[in-house]
């Protein structure tokens, strides 16, 4: 069992916006979870929400990979809670709300990094000091508390 953390560098609608206003590299963030035979991408988008679907390839997305070290329980816990999840909205507040510093959180809207670090959160695994809302693609690559898979780096 695996939960994976893939960065983005910035494909889609936005993710100029997302790195300049978060002063980041990454524009996105998703879970992939392999669990058995069963893979899939979880991620809140923008324009679709919480979703769940198989995962995209180095093909088709320029990523990085990251891997949460947490025990098989932890991973089946996060899944279970991000798939709780699917269907509520992408929150563009949220990301607004880096420039103004606005303080809130709502489970019915996500924007992808804080979906990313409440989820691990809830399951004992926090990926900083900061509060979920506050994390954005790039501070989430950045933790510490994950590990960089060497070799995962898709084309340009």
């Amino acid at each position: 069992m695996k939960l994976l953390i893939r960065a983005y560098n910035g494909q889609g609608r936005g993710s100029g916006f997302i790195k300049r206003f978060t002063f980041g590299s990454y524009s996105h963030v998703s879970f992939v979870f392999e669990i058995g035979k069963n893979v899939e991408e979880i991620e809140s988008i923008q324009g679709k929400g919480v979703i769940v679907h198989e995962p995209h390839t180095h093909e088709d997305k320029n990523f990085d990979e990251y891997e949460a070290p947490i025990s098989d329980e932890q991973i089946l816990d996060a899944h279970s809670l991000a798939k709780s999840f699917i269907g509520a909205k992408y929150d563009w507040g949220g990301v607004y709300g880096f420039l103004i510093r606005r303080n809130r959180h709502s489970e019915n809207k996500w924007f992808c990094s804080e979906f990313i670090a409440y989820i691990l959160y809830k399951i004992g695994y926090s990926l900083s000091r900061r509060e979920p809302y506050r994390e954005t693609p790039t501070t989430v690559a950045d933790s510490l508390r994950i590990i960089k898979l060497v070799g995962n780096i898709g084309h340009a």
